[in-house]
């Protein structure tokens, strides 16, 4: 109940007014009270949210204007609907508090400065509550959040009028939606969803597909693509489609679900393409690695060796990174870990100038520790689980491996990567069936996540040490030294031969 000794907004004169003016009607609501001129695809979401029962789910690409919309949305449920709950949900609770809920300040302040700033007085923002004065604990905006197994910490939302907001949709749960939809219960209830169409499945998936109106359903699906927002820049659509491979472009900027995205990141048709492929040419300036994952030994997991040459820098562009498997020095299942590092550091020494990157995980660990006791010191630490250094892969990878099993699968895919014909017929066979199966999904930020090594054994699928070998070439923290050639010293010879004629000529002169 409001307190006695404060004004509450049902007395004020102007309330019904208002209500009359704005229950049903969204996109005034953002123009006159919330002071903000919507773009095309806003509207389109405030048409689909305001009629009672309603029900609508948004693909969306990069920049399209949602979270905004939300806000509007959330502040129209909450001051058009006396005692109206509205919840905002999604996989992680720190989406919903550092997007829509920073948004709430900017539209109180511009609600002051418009034509109904009046209601601004009525309404307090907390960092996790939004509420209408005097009615703190049953009219208002609030994160909903449920840890992953824990669908029961949705329930208990009933109310006349409620509204479910939710966020990175294609990343929730199938439990937690059926929570969510046993709570609409009253035929004015309304539910808005919004993500990236990350997976092929899921409730997210089926609302546009088998349950969209389209089908016989409920849900009113939309698509909004980034190219067709005026809040997203020509540089910025240019920038990312220099980034991304087609898959994320289709995902993140045109916003829709994508065919080529499946269970495993490459075929085994395209790796079995890059045997006999020459990707860098004689005449290139090229380093060396020795791509070493190490193994446990005594019949477990490959301990492997792969000599490669390499060139370039980066995912994308005409610099990008090319990678040719050359020889396989070591694979093997019986090796033993403790005669590793004198492996490394024999067949280093065989390749000018070459850098070794190893598995600095578990067994590998104890490798890297022996050869910095040898003064081993030109390598890369591969750490897997860790994040990467760069913003875009933070943005577009979970971790280390995942950014190098993506960018060896772009390299694939593109003509990037070759494997000599020398290397072993029984290798080459190991590389295309261990390539040809890395599962991998997008996470509830579109970012690409590749299975954890137990989840593909419980799927059947051995550690793909060879695989993972070769994708190290591809980290963004693998950097390489210019080998010297035969070409390479030729030409020095030739500068040299060319500089002492200038100084004799100098010196006739």
């Amino acid at each position: 109940m409001a307190t006695a000794s404060k004004k509450s907004l049902l007395d004020d004169p102007r309330y019904i007014g208002f209500v009359e003016r704005y229950h049903l009607d969204i996109t005034a609501f953002c123009i006159e009270v919330c002071n903000i001129l919507p773009t095309v695809q806003q509207l389109e979401v405030f048409e689909s949210v305001a009629p009672f029962g309603s029900r609508t789910s948004i693909t969306s690409g990069h920049g399209t204007g949602k979270t905004a919309a939300y806000s509007v949305i959330a502040l129209w449920h909450l001051l058009c609907y006396h005692t109206s709950n509205t919840f905002l949900h999604a996989p992680k609770l720190k989406t919903i508090t550092d997007g829509v809920f920073k948004e709430f300040a900017a539209r109180k302040t511009g609600i002051q400065n418009g034509a109904q700033g009046w209601i601004a007085e009525y309404f307090e923002i907390e960092s996790m509550r939004v509420y209408v004065k005097g009615f703190k604990l049953n009219w208002f905006i609030t994160p909903r959040s449920a840890p992953k197994g824990s669908p029961e910490n949705l329930a208990g939302a009933h109310n006349y009028a409620l509204l479910w907001l939710l966020d990175e949709s294609s990343g929730i749960p199938d439990a937690n939606w059926g929570v969510i939809s046993g709570s609409l219960t009253d035929k004015r209830n309304r539910a808005c969803c919004a993500s990236q169409p990350t997976r092929q499945s899921g409730f997210f998936y089926d609302q546009h597909h088998s349950l969209s109106k389209e089908e016989g359903g409920v849900w009113n699906a939309l698509s909004f693509s980034s190219i067709d927002s005026p809040l997203v820049s020509d540089e910025f659509l240019i920038e990312k489609k220099q980034q991304y491979s087609l898959e994320e472009w289709l995902i993140k900027v045109v916003g829709k679900f994508c065919e080529l995205a499946g269970k495993y990141l490459n075929s085994a048709a395209a790796i079995q393409a890059c045997v006999g492929k020459k990707v860098i040419r004689d005449d290139e300036e090229y380093g060396w690695f020795l791509l070493s994952d190490i193994g446990g030994g005594g019949y477990r997991d490959d301990t492997v060796l792969l000599a490669a040459k390499v060139i370039g820098h980066g995912e994308y562009g005409e610099d990008a990174r090319r990678v040719q498997i050359v020889s396989v020095p070591v694979c093997s299942n019986t090796k033993d870990p403790s005669d590793v590092y004198g492996d490394i550091i024999e067949e280093s020494g065989k390749l000018s100038n070459c850098t070794a990157v190893i598995d600095g995980g578990g067994i590998g660990l104890t490798v890297i520790k022996q050869l910095e006791k040898n003064d081993f010191t030109n390598f890369v630490k591969v750490l897997w689980g860790s994040p990467n250094f760069r913003r875009e892969y933070k943005e577009r990878y979970v971790n280390q491996r995942a950014q190098a099993c993506c960018g060896i699968a772009r390299a694939v895919q593109e003509g990037r990567f070759g494997i000599d014909d020398s290397v072993p017929l029984s290798v080459v066979k190991k590389i295309i069936k261990q390539g040809s199966r890395i599962p991998y999904h997008y996470d509830e930020k579109a970012r690409r996540y590749i299975e954890k090594k137990q989840d593909m054994a419980t799927d059947g699928i051995p550690s793909p040490d060879l695989w993972d070998a070769c994708s190290f070439a591809f980290l963004e923290s693998a950097q390489y030294l210019i080998a010297e050639t035969a070409s390479t010293t030729s030409s020095g010879t030739k500068l040299e031969n060319a500089r002492a004629a200038a100084q004799d000529a100098f010196a006739t002169a």
